[in-house]
């Protein structure tokens, strides 16, 4: 995999919801303030309900960018809709991935093909924050990153290391039952979501229990829950039973926005005064990961032409 260049190119797809066009032409601009040249056509601005054109248009746009020159692809914006063509999707090109939300039924097909995706900021938020960018940049660059660091909790102390893997919540439990549904024994799992009421956050982690999607795991990362009409929800998560033994909850707003997927990762808390919380600010990414975690703090790899053990 390839590091990306000043005056590179980057391709921008909408293979899942529509979006705002005003934040996706600042994203557009943030891209090119790092020096990227962003390539989109004008089909991307189309509408079908929610989905950003019907299935043939954003499936064939990002056919179109698995097989062009760019080194990499960022999502313009997740939402739903990559699930109703993704199994047609055959040859993967060994290109970065950039995303979340949807883009997770992508990241789980990049894993499988051991290929490295970065977990992080679509086309429609990168006007919003410069250092969103910035970190962008640097992961993009294959420059050093510091790493990231702040108060989180665990449900139970302990230590687990394995390859980092996992998403958006709705959209693994989405993938259940169809050839697409996720193995994540031996790894620590990331689970984020949004705006899912508790009762919903129990019934999409019932169903990726009952599936086996989480047997064998590590150890889990919980990121952001956050919805409006009161919290629960990252306890909620914590005392699900039989399943996740070691959730984790930063607190900071939206901690799952910068993840490289498939890093291994190493885990190690240590037992808290507060109802079984623990201190995690020692976790970090062994030495040859690729980028950073939100709930994690990471090394470069020392260099991005030669395989990471992504």
């Amino acid at each position: 995999m390839e590091a990306l260049r000043p005056g590179d190119p980057i391709d921008v797809v909408a293979p899942s919801s529509g979006f705002d066009r005003d934040r996706f032409e600042r994203g557009v601009q943030a891209l090119r303030g790092i020096g990227l040249q962003p390539r989109f056509g004008d089909g991307i601005f189309a509408r079908t309900g929610h989905l950003a054109g019907d299935d043939e248009r954003r499936k064939r746009e990002l056919d179109e960018a698995f097989r062009s020159d760019a080194k990499a692809l960022i999502l313009a914006r997740g939402g739903y809709g990559l699930l109703r063509f993704a199994t047609t999707l055959k040859k993967l090109p060994r290109k970065l991935l950039i995303g979340y939300s949807d883009a997770t039924i992508l990241h789980e097909m990049w894993r499988r093909k051991k290929m490295p995706s970065i977990h992080g900021p679509m086309c429609t938020q990168l006007g919003e924050e410069a250092s969103e960018v910035e970190r962008l940049r640097q992961l993009l660059f294959g420059e050093p990153t510091r790493p990231l660091s702040w108060a989180a909790r665990t449900a139970r102390p302990g230590r687990a290391e394995g390859p980092l893997a996992g998403g958006n919540l709705a959209s693994l439990a989405s993938m259940c039952g169809t050839p697409l549904q996720p193995d994540f024994e031996d790894c620590i799992v990331l689970l984020e979501d949004l705006n899912e009421p508790p009762y919903r956050l129990d019934r999409l982690l019932t169903q990726l229990l009952l599936s086996g999607a989480l047997t064998g795991a590590k150890g889990f990362v919980i990121g952001d829950l956050f919805a409006g009409g009161g919290g629960g929800r990252a306890s909620r998560v914590a005392r699900r039973p039989g399943c996740l033994r070691r959730p984790l909850r930063p607190r900071r707003p939206q901690p799952a926005s910068r993840l490289r997927l498939r890093a291994r990762a190493r885990r190690q808390r240590r037992p808290s005064r507060s109802a079984g919380i623990a201190d995690c600010r020692r976790a970090k990414l062994i030495p040859f990961a690729a980028a950073c975690a939100s709930t994690c703090s990471a090394s470069p790899a020392p260099e991005w032409g030669r395989s990471r053990g992504f």
